[in-house]
């Protein structure tokens, strides 16, 4: 986001001023995320670039649309935040869950043959909700779904659970897979054990798992691990531009939701020059109407609830290339 608003700002700002960034770290927390919110209230922002994480942002668009200020997320991906109408001032520069969970489930069916599975999540809101949404897209499927159980974070062994998965079968590549929802660290330590002990079932999860730290961390045993996650923007030559900047300034790759922010900054400046004006519901009613075409992402637009528009998902494996696993288009 920082490195988005200095380049529009580089290059003249939006209406003849420049952008400010004032930062705040909700910490992925509920409480915090409130108290963060009434602080960029009283900061008198004329636009949120997040929240990261599901739970902070649901408790923080009450006070955002009370305000009556823009916010675009590049990583909330609970579908309830648009598909309630309960916040037009929200955006996202994301696919929700909903997307990414059909998709690993069609995936399943048809590319990998499932008649059974488990589905095993973390505890925290992501975690719930996307396995939620997996385990009714097999049942519709008329897949059996043997085991659906929480994984305890942090903990020392996942053996009583590996174990279930064993009783109920689940541990073979032969028509059975293991749906992980939550995240890399934990999804990292769980495959790793049970790869382990002989599960050779299949492995699938959501972007929550697509991260270098995952390969790093599970090593050997992320071989051939699946995971659903927005579309590869390598071959997207805006992307590529931006991706190239940021490592240029940060000394980094760019994360998925790093270039989704420096989108929603995009996006943003775009709707404020439309509008010409940074008043707020003319800004929200231009979001709408916004078509990006060079950003960096890629083009999209926004639907009328504040869905993006023109940016899906793909499935990717850990494979390996001549620089080591990586995770590489699959589906």
């Amino acid at each position: 986001m920082s490195l988005a608003i200095k380049h529009i700002n580089a290059a003249g700002g939006v209406l003849g001023k420049e952008l400010e960034v004032v930062s705040q770290d909700d910490a992925c927390d509920s409480a915090k995320a409130t108290l963060v919110a009434a602080e960029m209230i009283e900061e008198k922002v004329i636009k949120v670039i997040g929240h990261i994480c599901n739970n902070s942002t649901e408790a923080a668009l009450p006070s955002h649309a009370s305000a009556n200020i823009p916010v675009i997320s590049a990583a909330s991906m609970n579908p309830n935040l648009t598909n309630d109408g309960k916040y037009p001032n929200f955006f996202r520069t994301i696919s929700h869950d909903a997307s990414q969970a059909h998709l690993q489930v069609e995936f399943a069916v048809k590319a990998l043959g499932i008649k059974k599975d488990a589905v095993i999540f973390d505890q925290g809101n992501y975690g719930k909700e996307m396995a939620g949404l997996v385990r009714d897209g097999l049942e519709q499927n008329g897949v059996k779904v043997l085991v659906f159980e929480p994984i305890e974070s942090g903990a020392e062994s996942y053996s009583e659970l590996i174990g279930k998965l064993r009783k109920a079968k689940v541990n073979s590549s032969n028509g059975t897979a293991v749906f992980f929802s939550g995240y890399h660290p934990e999804a990292a330590k769980f495959v790793a054990e049970a790869r382990k002990e002989r599960n050779n079932a299949y492995f699938i999860s959501g972007d929550g798992v697509k991260d270098p730290s995952f390969i790093e961390n599970a090593g050997k045993y992320a071989m051939e691990y699946y995971v659903s996650a927005p579309f590869d923007l390598s071959k997207v030559a805006s992307a590529r531009s931006v991706t190239e900047q940021y490592k240029a300034e940060f000394g980094s790759e760019p994360t998925i939701h790093s270039l989704r922010s420096y989108a929603a900054v995009q996006v943003f400046a775009k709707a404020l020059e439309k509008s010409g004006t940074s008043d707020s519901s003319a800004v929200i009613e231009t979001l709408k109407e916004v078509e990006m075409q060079d950003s960096a992402i890629g083009e999209f637009s926004f639907s009328e609830s504040g869905d993006i528009l023109g940016a899906g998902d793909a499935l990717y494996q850990v494979r390996p290339t001549p620089t080591g696993l990586r995770f590489v288009p699959a589906y």
